[in-house]
């Protein structure tokens, strides 16, 4: 499958590494909003092609998919052309800025009869289907902790008084949408929608969010969520039960899986370390996207959908507002 790179941040560095160890993968083509950086990305890694403009490579003739590692804006707007010229599109996380966005480009993909990938990295790994059948392990559970904090390389730039994408929120960034999501859609692909949502940011001048917390509810339990650009921690995600701690690394990647008993209170480690989580993506989109599949088996439209929603109220809730958020025209 010929796949072409539209955006050239270190999001789409990841991509090629990941590409690199899916077979049927040959990435043939880049484009980006600023032509010289597609230039450079294409002599850093030998791409054949390079376009000045999306459009333009929908075109060629040259790209039978296309990645999106594009600012969170403009995740609709460009998934919609992919999928209007019935090229089948790897949107990078978040899905869409807003559960309205996410429900055209669902809509659209089923118009089009074309392939929609919602790139959530750790629904698609057996690490994570590790940790969901390893939920009876804990016994009734009590508690929840998703954490993942990170201090950003681009705040020293903000602070330098600087205007990093990464705190834009005329660009739909932030931290609820960059690492927050990751909280979510792990804690929502485990557990499903919660009851109530209680969540609260941190917002900055530009009025993203640069850290954030939310309380969602469950029956029995509550799951909490943690998430900071600004900020690193050492509080590791972990699921609590009257019988055990299963306990995670990072919910983006969930690299490696523990279980501690509590009655005996030894440790055991559940699998071994991985990194090459956005390959098992990759390879799931070849697999749905070649197969004719309308969805992915492990990620549905539905969870799609699901998780856009409650991230918007997290955000709106945390005070975020986004442009998109009071258009009222579909794109």
């Amino acid at each position: 499958m010929r796949i072409g790179i539209t955006g050239t941040n270190f999001v789409s560095d990841f991509f090629m590494r990941a590409s690199s160890l899916v077979e049927q993968i040959e990435v043939t083509a880049v484009t980006s909003g600023h032509y010289e950086n597609a230039l450079a990305f294409q002599s850093k890694y030998g791409i054949v092609n390079v376009y000045k403009n999306l459009e333009e490579m929908l075109d060629s003739g040259t790209v039978d998919a296309v990645y999106l590692g594009v600012p969170n804006s403009m995740h609709a707007p460009l998934t919609l052309q992919c999928l209007r010229h019935h090229v089948p599109v790897i949107t990078e996380k978040p899905f869409a800025a807003s559960l309205k966005e996410a429900t055209q480009m669902i809509r659209t993909a089923e118009e089009e009869n074309t392939y929609v990938h919602d790139a959530i990295v750790p629904l698609y790994t057996d690490h994570f289907a590790l940790l969901k059948k390893s939920l009876g392990k804990v016994g009734k559970i009590h508690r929840a902790v998703f954490s993942f904090t990170k201090y950003s390389s681009r705040y020293d730039a903000y602070l330098a008084g600087k205007n990093p994408t990464t705190f834009r929120a005329d660009l739909c960034n932030g931290s609820w949408m960059d690492l927050g999501v990751y909280c979510l859609s792990d804690c929502v692909g485990l557990f499903g929608s919660p009851k109530k949502i209680q969540a609260s940011g941190i917002l900055l001048d530009t009025g993203a969010d640069c850290q954030g917390s939310a309380i969602f509810t469950y029956d029995g339990f509550d799951a909490v969520l943690l998430h900071s650009k600004v900020t690193d921690t050492k509080i590791m995600s972990e699921i609590e039960g009257e019988d055990g701690i299963l306990q995670f690394d990072v919910p983006s990647l969930i690299k490696t899986i523990w279980f501690t008993d509590r009655h005996t209170g030894k440790t055991e480690q559940l699998c071994e370390p991985d990194d090459t989580s956005f390959a098992c993506q990759l390879r799931d989109f070849v697999h749905s996207s070649e197969t004719g599949l309308k969805e992915s088996a492990l990620v549905p439209h539905a969870l799609t959908l699901e998780i856009a929603g409650i991230l918007e109220q997290c955000r709106k809730q945390s005070g975020v507002v986004y442009p998109c958020d009071s258009r009222e025209e579909e794109l």
